[in-house]
């Protein structure tokens, strides 16, 4: 069966990540976002995991905000 990742390559295993987090190749990016709906259901927030980051990650992971750093600022 075809894999539906267009870089399935770059996906790796639970077991593997737990063996690998000392190597200094390995970055560990964790950029949860939750998108709740708001009370009409029309539109959804936005909302940074960065909350459920701080209560427990992997060791050694780093989280990443994706609106907050990594996208561009929009009028609401």
């Amino acid at each position: 069966m075809a894999s539906e990742f267009v870089h399935p390559e770059y996906l790796v295993s639970s077991g593997w990540l737990a063996q690998h987090l000392d190597d200094p190749r390995v970055r560990v990016l964790d950029a949860t976002t939750h998108l709740p709906p708001l009370p009409d259901f029309s539109l959804y927030e936005v909302v940074s995991g960065r909350a459920d980051f701080e209560k427990a990650h992997v060791p050694g992971a780093q989280f990443i905000d994706l609106e907050g750093e990594l996208s561009t600022p929009h009028p609401r």
